[in-house]
C-alpha cells in the first residue's frame, strides 16, 4: 500500500459511523492509524494491523470488533490520523518474535 497521506475529509465527528471508520481503515491501513479522542477517556488509536482491527488504550493493545467501532464513533470528540510508525500500534508481537 502507498504511504501517501490520506484525506481526512470523511472523518467529521458529527457524521462519522462505524462503517465509515471501517472503510477508512481498510483503505488506508496498515500505513495509517486513527487517533480518536473520546469524550470521556484517554486518546485511543485504532488501526487495521496484520489483517485485524486493533485498538490501543491505556490498558494496552486489543483486537476489536465492528461494534466497538460503532461505540467509539458515538463517543468521539476529535478524530485524526497518524502514521503507523507514530502510533502505539507500530509493531505486533508476532513481528517482534520474528526479528
Amino acid at each position: 500500500m502507498s504511504k501517501t497521506e490520506p484525506s481526512g475529509d470523511e472523518l467529521d465527528r458529527d457524521t462519522i459511523t462505524a462503517n465509515t471508520l471501517a472503510n477508512w481503515l481498510n483503505e488506508h491501513g496498515p500505513d495509517w492509524v486513527l487517533e480518536i479522542e473520546p469524550l470521556d477517556e484517554e486518546t485511543e488509536y485504532v488501526g487495521f494491523v496484520d489483517g485485524r482491527f486493533r485498538a490501543y488504550t491505556e490498558r494496552g493493545i486489543n483486537f476489536v470488533a465492528l461494534d466497538y467501532l460503532d461505540d467509539i464513533a458515538d463517543r468521539a470528540r476529535k478524530i485524526d490520523y497518524v502514521s503507523l510508525e507514530d502510533s502505539p500500534l507500530e509493531r505486533s508481537e508476532d513481528e517482534d518474535d520474528e526479528s
